[in-house]
């Protein structure tokens, strides 16, 4: 048994207490993390315990075993930001649920969420599953999804590497949560017109008794071979009333299985697979299931339902099997995974977001992103050579987005190394020693055209002796690359600018027991706009310590505060 847990952890939770379909065992552990840093934290929690791990949103469409989960759950329930970057561009947590997107979007008078309506479930899985209903679809209104994976890497997905067709994505296959997405409306529509279809989509759901009893909605996916919906195929087959337990098939849509109360895990899957069963037999219908199980099964009811086509599993005791993990303790595919690394390797890619969240003053065109050039083993033999690659990157033009260029007196074409940067528009860059952050970190900053500066610190905001004088001959071996057109994986197009460091430079503050370091991305575009990547979770009321009065949170942007650093893990 762990001997501390983190302060947002919980043990020995119910997991019907906390799921949509009210059925499920005890976690073990259970954590509800209010930002990715948390996320992060917990993640690295389970691999030092060599535990498995778990996500749960709403549980809308997931089922837990009824076995204990000797393991750590993570729910997503208080990842719940959202805030409008610009008129058009929605940023919103994994956790904010789709009848808030919709909400939210009628308010503004936004078009394309609609039909979310009343629709269960949080942003991060219908992301994942690429849900519909109504004529809309998930994948019409994402333009990007931020993802974390079980390393603790950061990644930044267009929405065209993500979908891929009916109740299909790329994220179904991979072991990452979706932290985040950035959302496109474009279109207005009066928000009297919004709220009536929305109301439409809810009377419809209420007409189908879609919240009659606790379900997970539709049980299986369409097989389009078949040529009719599954509802239809069971309904045909007499299936409506059909009951195992306490679950029974929906009187009124023969897809949906209710728990008419206390239902059982097994009761439903069992009920599920004789569902499967006659599909198949009577009906030569092979049909998947879109519920998600989670948890330890028997081996009769993993092969029963199917669940060899939903995911990777795990053997467990007794010759059970485990599904639906994010994680699984494996050192054997960890050592086959670190063996077929092949660098570059991307360790960290994420949006830039505005320091306070304040409404439409984003800039959703910026991102950035680090490579790691070389393995850790490989630096350190040669110590001189590029070994990570910090780059700034913008789909428009760099003029535009970084206005304030350096003065034509302070330019000088054999020498583009300023001090007090910071007064022009700049991408910046923290590295920070995990063990004493405060009295250890650099700063870098750079602009599109390639001007830089670079400073170390032994304290907050206090420059080292050797640098109270910038002295570029400090940082030899850094690579300055100016502003230049890039093609992401064929998708789009983009302006990037960045430095590559070798490792002699970063080596002291590089922690050799865990090699991690941490680090920080920030914008200064000037005209009082600071950017965080990755962002620190903002909340707009605080409440003072003396009084007790809940006051306005006023944002004094500060980017030395290391201790809120990011830890990067490098391979």
């Amino acid at each position: 048994m762990p001997k501390s847990l983190p302060k947002f952890f919980f043990e020995n939770q119910s997991i019907k207490e906390k799921t949509y379909y009210k059925m499920g065992g005890i976690a073990r552990y259970f954590a509800e993390p209010q930002n990715i840093f948390q996320i992060q934290e917990s993640l690295n929690w389970c691999q030092k315990n060599k535990l498995p791990c778990s996500v749960l949103g709403s549980g809308s469409n997931s089922v837990y075993s009824d076995e204990e989960f000797n393991g750590l759950v993570i729910s997503l329930e208080k990842l719940s930001k959202w805030f409008w970057e610009t008129d058009e561009y929605l940023f919103v947590e994994g956790g904010v649920t789709n009848t808030e997107i919709a909400e939210i979007c009628m308010v503004a008078n936004r078009e394309g969420a609609s039909w979310m309506f009343r629709m269960p479930g949080q942003m991060g899985a219908s992301i994942r599953m690429n849900a519909r209903c109504y004529g809309g679809e998930v994948s019409q209104i994402v333009k990007h999804v931020f993802t974390i994976d079980t390393q603790g890497i950061l990644k930044t997905y267009a929405a065209e590497e993500v979908f891929q067709g009916y109740k299909s994505t790329l994220l179904m296959t991979k072991p990452e949560i979706v932290i985040g997405a950035r959302l496109y409306f474009p279109k207005i529509k009066s928000s009297d017109k919004l709220l009536q279809h929305m109301l439409e989509c809810e009377a419809d759901r209420h007409k189908k008794k879609h919240f009659y009893l606790p379900s997970c909605g539709s049980t299986f996916k369409n097989n389009y071979q078949v040529g009719k919906p599954s509802g239809q195929v069971f309904d045909e087959l007499g299936l409506k009333g059909f009951k195992v337990g306490n679950a029974e098939v929906s009187q009124f849509h023969a897809n949906f299985v209710w728990n008419k109360g206390n239902a059982s895990t097994t009761d439903m899957l069992t009920l599920t697979s004789k569902m499967r069963e006659k599909a198949k037999k009577i009906a030569n219908a092979d049909l998947e299931l879109e519920v998600q199980p989670v948890g330890l099964f028997s081996k009769k009811l993993f092969d029963d339902c199917g669940m060899r086509s939903l995911g990777p599993s795990y053997e467990g005791p007794q010759s059970k099997k485990w599904m639906g993990l994010l994680y699984f303790p494996n050192q054997l595919v960890a050592q086959i995974l670190k063996d077929e690394l092949s660098y570059p390797i991307s360790i960290f890619e994420s949006p830039f977001l505005e320091f306070a969240q304040i409404p439409f003053h984003g800039v959703p065109s910026i991102g950035v992103y680090i490579n790691q050039l070389t393995s850790v083993e490989d630096a350190k033999k040669n110590p001189e050579k590029s070994f990570l690659e910090w780059k700034t990157y913008t789909t428009e033009n760099p003029n535009k987005v970084f206005p304030i260029s350096v003065e034509k007196s302070l330019e000088n074409k054999n020498n583009k190394f300023i001090d007090e940067l910071w007064k022009f528009s700049v991408s910046e860059i923290f590295f920070a020693d995990i063990k004493n952050p405060k009295q250890n970190y650099f700063e870098f900053e750079m602009t599109p055209l390639g001007e830089w500066i670079a400073i170390e610190f032994d304290g907050i905001r206090k420059r080292s002796k050797r640098n109270l004088k910038i002295k570029e001959n400090l940082w030899k071996g850094i690579h300055i690359e100016d502003s230049c057109i890039s093609f992401h994986n064929d998708l789009e197009m983009r302006y990037v600018f960045g430095m590559k460091f070798p490792y002699s430079i970063l080596k002291n503050i590089i922690d050799s027991d865990e090699n991690t370091i941490l680090i920080q991305c920030a914008l200064s575009l000037g005209h009082s706009r600071y950017f965080l990547s990755p962002f620190w979770k903002h909340n707009e009321y605080i409440q003072e310590k003396k009084s007790g009065n809940v006051i306005e949170n006023k944002v004094n942007p500060d980017f030395h505060q290391p201790e809120k650093y990011w830890k990067l893990k490098l391979i």
